[in-house]
């Protein structure tokens, strides 16, 4: 570790939720990805009365985003099976995105689409899209609130 306490990424894992008490799959050969990224909404409220006729925002409504999961390809193993029957049935699960080292943050959501690829010269690789819904856990807490 670091005199910072940065470390690099390896040994992050992204599992899937299927049921009300979720039964947990770990996806196998993930690699690089980004966390999901939620982003506001832009409300317009200027009015006639804003100040030096500039305009005026306020935040609205968070989109969670989605999240990218590079892997590789296995067809018809267990993972790959799983994520074409979700891609094509649209049921919300919960995803668990846990950075090495860290407490897992789970999401609700849903596949998106997953993409394979099989090139002439090169491994077999796919890319899972997961549509954010929102947060189940693992949410950051303001230290400064109710202290």
């Amino acid at each position: 570790m670091s005199a910072t306490g940065v470390t690099i990424g390896y040994g992050a894992k992204i599992r899937i939720g299927r049921g009300e008490i979720p039964e947990w799959t770990e996806l196998k050969g993930i690699g690089d990805f980004d966390f999901p990224q939620g982003e506001n909404d832009e409300v317009e409220v200027t009015s006639h009365t804003s100040p030096n006729r500039t305009k005026e925002y306020v935040a609205g409504m968070l989109d969670n985003g989605t999240l990218a999961v590079p892997m590789d390809y296995v067809p018809d193993s267990d993972q790959d099976i799983l994520l074409r029957v979700l891609a094509a049935n649209g049921e919300i699960i919960q995803i668990e995105v846990t950075a090495a080292g860290g407490t897992p943050e789970v999401y609700a959501g849903f596949v998106r689409s997953y993409g394979r690829t099989a090139p002439v010269q090169g491994k077999s690789a796919a890319t899972l899209n997961l549509r954010i819904n929102g947060i189940v856990s693992g949410e950051a807490v303001d230290p400064g609130v109710g202290v």
